[in-house]
């Protein structure tokens, strides 16, 4: 009987054991989306909207965290369809690069003398970090002029001890319906 009992505690080990090494190494991604045909239209103001920093102290972002200079811009758009009621900017790299993927922050594309070890960070309509690659929150269409207008907000990020110099980056957004 003992033999018995050893052996079945044997294969029960064996069994638990067999499942551990047959983890799973591979898995899926399923993307869901919705398209829809109405759209508002960005206010001609809005389309190419240029945003400048001030300019700050390399003391004020001496270490990798430091934040600074933040800035507000506003995206407007107009002629909003009766159906749509929110809309929010989704944000994205150009060409799928300028990015850091660890922070979600543009990286500094200035080439002529360029700061170092800073980054432009997006923020959220409540100030929040905004990562590209996110959608920002939604503002309400007014429903009587069929317009909204979207406030977000840019400023200067340190990636470590930064040093003086030009930052450039650049982002696209397109209109999100919530």
């Amino acid at each position: 009987m003992r033999n018995f009992k050893m052996t079945v505690c044997a294969l029960a080990l064996g069994m638990v054991s067999a499942s551990f090494v047959q983890a799973a190494t591979q898995g899926t991604v399923e993307f869901n989306g919705k398209l829809i045909n109405d759209t508002c239209v960005i206010d001609p103001e809005s389309e190419n909207i240029v945003v400048t920093l001030p300019t700050l102290s390399v003391q004020t972002l001496a270490e990798a965290g430091a934040t600074g200079g933040s800035t507000s811009f506003d995206i407007k758009v107009t002629d909003c369809p009766a159906a749509i009621t929110q809309v929010a900017a989704h944000f994205e790299a150009i060409g799928g690069t300028g990015t850091d993927a660890a922070t979600g922050n543009l990286i500094n594309d200035e080439t002529t003398d360029p700061a170092t070890n800073v980054q432009v960070r997006l923020y959220d309509t409540d100030e929040a970090p905004l990562a590209l690659g996110n959608t920002g929150t939604a503002s309400e269409v007014d429903t009587t002029s069929q317009t909204a207008t979207m406030r977000y907000y840019g400023g200067y990020y340190a990636t470590g001890t930064t040093t003086a110099g030009n930052v450039h980056a650049k982002a696209q957004y397109t209109l999100a319906y919530p």
